[in-house]
């Protein structure tokens, strides 16, 4: 979460965040936009290259 959220917020992009236990959900919508941007498209890419890392 924290890579991401530095991310983020380097683009100046907040999606919604929810935490719970072990699982985390992040909705990738731009309320401006009133749907998908490409903020969330690239943010969307590096949540992957993260990921990737992080499962081996």
């Amino acid at each position: 979460m924290t890579q991401v959220a530095l991310i983020a917020e380097h683009s100046n992009h907040h999606p919604e965040w929810f935490n719970v236990y072990k699982k985390v959900v992040v909705d990738l919508t731009t309320h401006e936009s009133n749907g998908i941007s490409k903020k969330d498209f690239i943010l969307a890419k590096e949540m992957d290259k993260i990921a990737k890392h992080i499962n081996r």
